[in-house]
């Protein structure tokens, strides 16, 4: 029974530190035994440390000055749909509600986590749904207006450039990445991050594949009160296969309420998945 009331009192000193976001060298990490044989004179306590900027602080100004062009894009989307004064005002409220959003979006370890990107993007659609939802507009014209304004960015990419950086998708070097992020993907150090496993191809239908068991998209997502948005953003990865010819092939998301994302890619197969062949089936979508 004493190792077990030791295991439980460390475990909930654990939780009370990580709770406290006291992540630096504490006595509360270590075996509670060890604490209990230091018989010797104690120190005094160390002077609290502030915890470091987390990458959304430390980044606001770019964060922000990236998300201006977003709304300017949105602006001109909205206007040819609506009123020019609507569109304004839209574009104006998303900015000022990704400013409000910005330092709560998830800690995900910053540029050192392959998905950043993709959650800062989810806080862009999160804003623009949000003021949209004000003017009455559905989530399913914030996710077209992303998807547009997506696709006009890999547009104007070139075709050349962007099946070079769909290459490297295939190469043994990035497999080996894949696979140490799903390990650490595991240990889900980032509540609000993606958990996943790397699958390799099979030689026939796929060349290379991952499975997401976690969204942290549609995490946030749903935290934020915009699950309805998710099965929409998903469609943005279409996109980016087409133009990177990386043939992408997708039969379930997370958002739409399957138990995986379950991503196939094979170079140089045409993606025929895109908005059009996807959103007639969120006619009746799941729950997030």
């Amino acid at each position: 029974m004493r190792g077990e009331d030791d295991s439980m009192r460390q475990g909930v000193t654990r939780r009370m530190v990580l709770r406290a976001g006291l992540v630096g060298a504490c006595a509360c990490f270590l075996p509670w035994p060890a604490l209990a044989k230091n018989t010797g004179p104690q120190a005094a306590p160390a002077a609290p440390v502030a915890p470091p900027a987390g990458f959304y602080v430390t980044n606001r100004d770019r964060l922000l000055a990236d998300f201006k062009g977003v709304c300017a894009g949105a602006e001109t989307w909205l206007a040819a749909r609506t009123s020019g004064p609507t569109a304004k005002t839209v574009a104006a409220d998303a900015l000022r509600r990704y400013e409000t959003l910005l330092p709560g979006i998830p800690d995900i370890g910053g540029q050192s986590n392959r998905n950043q990107p993709f959650l800062t993007m989810a806080g862009w659609l999160t804003a623009l749904t949000q003021a949209m939802r004000e003017k009455s507009l559905p989530a399913k014209d914030a996710g077209r207006l992303l998807y547009d304004l997506y696709a006009a960015d890999w547009a104007a990419v070139p075709p050349q450039k962007a099946k070079a950086m769909g290459a490297s998708l295939f190469s043994p070097a990035y497999f080996a990445s894949l696979e140490d992020w799903a390990a650490t993907s595991q240990k889900r150090q980032h509540p609000g991050d993606w958990v996943g496993k790397a699958v390799p191809g099979d030689g026939k239908t796929f060349d290379l594949g991952y499975d997401y068991t976690e969204c942290g998209a549609v995490k946030y997502f749903k935290a934020q009160g915009v699950a309805e948005v998710a099965p929409y953003y998903c469609l943005n990865d279409f996109l980016a296969s087409r133009a990177q010819g990386t043939g992408l092939v997708r039969t379930g998301t997370i958002a739409q309420g399957a138990p995986v994302c379950d991503f196939r890619y094979k170079r140089d197969r045409p993606v025929t998945q895109n908005w059009d062949t996807e959103v007639p089936k969120f006619a009746a979508p799941k729950p997030a």
